[in-house]
């Protein structure tokens, strides 16, 4: 059972590890998904409520509440989408795309909120907030972009 924990330690780590990587990669920053948070708590608590004494359990709890919290943070890398997601990141290559929406939402003040809704050849969506402009947006994607690839404003 003890080899059962420590497999399950070191998928977490590794997600872990993955997750930071392709994160120091993003050069415009998403805005945070607390969802993945929320859930990652929810779970978190349960794992706690039947502790199994050891160092493997405790790793594999505060592992797994850690992944929770950085699997929030998502944006644009110079040639993939870092999307949010729950134990792994969703990692989306331009190429890969068919087309990108992007919907400037009205914000009170001089905030800025845009909706970028980034569909798949598969016909997969990815969405991701942004707190920047939608010229910003556009000046990070156009470069980028292969020309098969449609972008959208709305």
């Amino acid at each position: 059972m003890t080899f059962f924990w420590l497999f399950f330690d070191v998928l977490i780590l590794i997600s872990i590890a993955v997750s930071v990587y392709w994160q120091s990669q993003i050069t415009i920053r998403a805005k945070y998904n607390f969802s993945s948070l929320i859930y990652g708590m929810i779970f978190g608590v349960l794992l706690m409520m039947y502790p199994s004494p050891g160092l493997i359990w405790l790793v594999l709890v505060a592992g797994f509440i850690l992944m929770n919290i950085i699997s929030g943070v998502g944006g644009l890398t110079t040639n993939r989408i870092i999307g949010n997601g729950f134990f792994y990141p969703t990692i989306v290559r331009f190429s890969d795309l068919a087309t990108i929406t992007l919907t400037n939402q009205p914000m009170p003040g001089q905030r800025h909120l845009v909706i970028a809704i980034f569909t798949l050849k598969r016909g997969r969506n990815v969405r991701l907030n942004f707190g920047q402009s939608t010229e910003v947006l556009i000046d990070a994607l156009r470069p980028n972009l292969p020309t098969e690839v449609s972008l959208v404003v709305r």
